[in-house]
């Protein structure tokens, strides 16, 4: 059981009266497609070209196995493999060659992190002027890329108690404990083939190098049992859930 000490409490406390409270049903978001403490393993998307698989979730800088079945059901035909952009535009992250049946597999070196849908096109034939955009693609699969982080957990010793955001730390309360993010921000964990979005609720964690301190609950939903590196991403202050007013 990993705890720390919340002797930080009453300077934290003070210092954020002007933090307000999130209710106790402030739990766990949608992550992206993925449901509260969800798998992430990888499951086929359909489309007009075909079909792609692909896990929904890896660390940044980790290398990304992308597989499929074109619909031509063709071999030596090239795939382009791509990400799309915050712009809404796609763009190339690797190459593939089917097999017999229209079959590829196609690695990608992650190297942002963020939400990105991917999908596979055929490639157009060098000569012609059909553009990608124009061609029929496989399903759309969204993968989150997180960046890793050593993280904690905490919670006996400290249920009943109010947190620095201004909320009563219960048994179920699914949060994160950061130094500076503001309350409410939405974080979202991935941990072991699991992940989990939860609201900025505490100030924390003090310890040198431990970058997050997950609630009991939050640890709960994705087997997180202590000191360990687990992937985190800060969600876009759209997704951030409002903390209501005193």
């Amino acid at each position: 059981m990993i705890r720390h000490s919340f002797a930080r409490l009453g300077a934290v406390v003070a210092a954020c009266t002007a933090c307000a409270a999130l209710p106790a049903s402030a739990a766990a978001q949608s992550d992206g497609g993925l449901g509260f403490g969800s798998s992430t393993e990888a499951t086929p998307a359909a489309g007009a070209a075909g079909t792609l698989v692909v896990r929904t979730a890896v660390y940044l800088g980790k290398t990304l196995r992308v597989d499929g079945t074109m619909a031509h059901g063709l071999a030596n035909q090239p795939v382009l493999i791509q990400r799309q952009e915050k712009s809404g535009a796609w763009s190339r992250v690797a190459t593939a060659t089917t097999t017999a049946g229209g079959a590829f597999t196609a690695r990608w070196k992650t190297d942002h992190i963020g939400r990105f849908p991917m999908r596979a096109i055929p490639r157009p034939a060098t000569g012609t002027t059909v553009s990608a955009a124009a061609l029929p693609a496989t399903g759309v699969t969204p993968v989150t890329v997180y960046r890793a982080r050593t993280a904690t957990w905490y919670g006996p010793g400290f249920f009943g108690k109010r947190t620095a955001c201004g909320q009563i730390l219960r048994k179920s309360t699914l949060g994160v404990a950061h130094r500076t993010l503001p309350c409410g921000t939405q974080v979202a964990f991935y941990y072991k083939g699991r992940t989990v979005t939860v609201p900025v609720i505490d100030r924390g964690p003090f310890r040198d190098a431990t970058i997050w301190d997950l609630t009991q609950a939050a640890a709960r939903a994705i087997d997180f049992k202590g000191a360990e590196t687990v992937g985190a991403l800060r969600l876009p202050k759209a997704t951030a859930v409002a903390a209501p007013a005193g």
